[in-house]
């Protein structure tokens, strides 16, 4: 189907003050830690912004570059240093090469910096520590502010040498133009602090300080709309500054929340679609200039949508972008369904970044490692096809045969189940969890459209099955076991299929993760009496941030739920149940229990493999079968087997 007939707004060109960009779709500034030890830019950061270029982005926006020594953050890029600019022109050039273009966003960390890597006391606005730094910040002089606005529209000027089509500052979730605006961040009397704009007045004086250096040159602001905090600014606040701004920015990108509202940041997957849209069309309506909005926008249909309505003129995806860096020219070739849609779990993304880790993907490891992974490596066609047989229909399983079967192998695949998904189906199935199932949906699809892929269903492979077939190479993804620790104990999928019953129910959670927390839910939403017990130091601290905190709303308040951190189980008898705490030597005896389930056990089902090893040419193990983790994990063994199987 042409796609100027499915999505003809969306793959329309634009022109931001003279620069024509060929679509309206946008790869957002974020923070990724691909810099090198120095905050250097690197061939790593190359691969991946090139990768979004050849899939179509219209225009990308480089994260995040600190425009003085005293604003640098671990894993962020520095914008203050010449000798770099010759790294960032290869960035650029690649990017140019495949017709897209690159704007460099500026900013400056304030009070979310740390004195330990700068030497020298902290910037901010005001003496307020950072929630998640905590380090207490030096209030700004006026000479340092001044000194700041010069470091802006220096960086700006020095940056364009590189190429750059435009220039963005950051006025968002972190920062310190988002803290000068915050009204908790901000608490200066002088022209800085006060009325809205007072607190703008740095922005506009950046803005204006920019815009002597370079021209006519594309420039916007990166800004929060809505910081989602009791005390500080909404929505109508944010008109009002961003009225402010737009009398000398060319555009503006919307952001929403703060590391305090983190899940409004980096939206879960129980965050509907789209749900910034109606606070970004009014921030439109208000300024008259371009906006790049979003909001988790996901599909192509959501954002062609957006912009038929007048919601916004671009549209603005970061994790979109990661999860399918091809999205853009799927959807404009009419190929939607064959986008590897983001599933919000922020788990390799928000996730590893928190860590201060290079970031990835659950649905696209292959994020972070274009060079060796990038689409034209990965699906590269062999010479030598093979006949390959896949054990397992689950994501290492439906993720290896897809990409054997692109490589043009020919591919059976096992599955003994009615349908495809292993572990995605009952991980779906947990509250919270829903989005998960788009793992499956993306793979499933795409094996249904490969024509050399013969996936067998309610057939559950032996030895002779396997033999029969003649393969060259045989996969073993035959996932893992899940059980219990006591035979008097209930497991995850107990749990999910109706067998636990009783009142008082004892949740033992092992690894404090997702599978944990989420049967906590379903027990707590039935209505019982739940003992939520880990070994963790608080429950729930293996899961990322923003799941965390959208679990943690929906379990707040609830007076059934009785958390015991850092505490195992170590007898079970007629009903009681011993606990101790591991870190402290006490004990706690809980009685009336009903039943116990236990979460986070699982065993390797891989006898298959011990049975199948010396009888074929070649085999390989991997996922679950191989050693239990996550679906993420299981997604990059099959990615990796790439450059273990060299000819096929």
């Amino acid at each position: 189907m042409d796609s100027n007939v499915m999505f003809p707004q969306l793959f329309s060109p634009i022109n931001i003050n003279g620069v024509e960009i060929k679509n309206r779709v946008v790869f957002l500034p974020h923070a990724t830690v691909y810099v090198d030890q120095d905050y250097r830019p690197t061939e790593r950061e190359m691969y991946y912004y090139e990768e979004r270029a050849k899939g179509g982005a219209g225009l990308i926006v480089m994260p995040s570059r600190v425009v003085h020594p005293t604003g640098v953050f671990p894993g962020l890029g520095r914008g203050f240093i010449r000798d770099d600019i010759p790294e960032f022109k290869k960035i650029v050039d690649a990017v140019h090469s495949h017709g897209s273009k690159i704007f460099v966003q500026l900013t400056h960390m304030g009070n979310q910096t740390k004195s330990v890597e700068t030497f020298q006391p902290t910037w901010a606005p005001s003496a307020i520590p950072d929630m998640t730094v905590g380090e207490i910040p030096k209030e700004m002089t006026v000479e340092e502010i001044e000194e700041l606005i010069e470091s802006f529209a220096s960086c700006a000027e020095m940056l364009l040498e590189a190429g750059f089509d435009g220039v963005e500052i950051k006025v968002a979730h972190d920062g310190i133009l988002g803290q000068f605006v915050s009204l908790l961040k901000n608490q200066r009397t002088d022209k800085y602090g006060g009325n809205i704009e007072n607190r703008g007045r740095i922005i506009v004086e950046i803005l204006s300080a920019i815009r002597k250096k370079i021209g006519q040159k594309p420039l916007g602001v990166r800004f929060g709309i809505n910081r989602y905090l009791p005390g500080d600014y909404g929505v109508d606040e944010a008109v009002e500054y961003a009225k402010l701004f737009t009398t000398v920015a060319d555009y503006i990108s919307t952001d929403t929340g703060s590391w305090e509202s983190i899940d409004m940041l980096v939206p879960s997957m129980n965050v509907p679609q789209g749900f910034l849209l109606e606070d970004v069309a009014k921030i439109k309506k208000a300024t008259g200039k371009i906006v790049i909005g979003n909001g988790r926008i996901v599909w192509p249909a959501t954002a062609e949508n957006a912009l038929e309505n007048g919601y916004l003129d671009m549209v603005g995806m970061a994790r979109a972008l990661i999860a399918d860096p091809y999205w853009a020219k799927k959807a404009e070739e009419g190929r939607p369904d064959e986008i590897r849609g983001c599933i919000g779990c922020n788990q390799k993304c928000m996730g590893r970044l928190l860590q201060n880790l290079p970031i990835s993907c659950v649905q696209n490891p292959t994020s972070g490692h274009e060079k060796d992974y990038g689409e034209d490596v990965l699906y590269k066609k062999t010479v030598t096809p093979k006949k390959i047989v896949v054990i397992g229909g689950g994501p290492s399983g439906m993720k290896a045969a897809e990409v054997y079967a692109r490589r043009g192998n020919n591919v059976v695949l096992f599955e003994k189940e009615g349908e495809l998904g292993g572990r995605v189906a009952w991980e779906s199935k947990i509250p919270g969890r829903r989005g998960v199932s788009g793992v499956s949906r993306y793979l499933t699809y795409m094996l249904g459209i490969l024509d050399n892929v013969d996936v067998r269903l309610n057939t559950e492979a032996d030895v002779e099955t396997v033999l029969k077939e003649k393969p060259d190479i045989v996969i073993i993804a035959t996932g893992s076991n899940i059980i219990s620790s006591n035979a008097l104990f209930y497991n995850t999928l107990d749990a999910l299929d109706g067998k636990v019953t009783g009142d008082n129910i004892l949740i033992v959670d092992n690894d404090s993760t997702t599978e944990g927390i989420g049967i906590v839910e379903l027990f707590v939403k039935a209505g019982k009496t739940v003992h939520w017990v880990t070994p963790a130091f608080f429950n729930g601290q293996n899961i990322t941030p923003p799941i965390l905190l959208d679990s943690f709303k929906r379990l707040s308040g609830k007076d059934n739920l009785i958390m015991h951190p850092m505490k195992v189980l170590t007898d079970f008898k007629e009903g009681t149940a011993t606990l101790l705490n591991i870190y402290l030597g006490t004990w706690e005896k809980l009685e009336k229990i009903d039943a116990v389930v236990e979460t986070g056990i699982k065993a390797p089902n891989n006898g298959l493999y011990e049975s199948l090893k010396d009888k074929v040419p070649e085999i390989y193990i991997i996922g679950d079968a191989a050693a239990p983790r996550d679906v993420a994990s299981a997604l990059e063994d099959a990615v990796g087997l790439s450059k273990v199987i060299k000819e096929a």
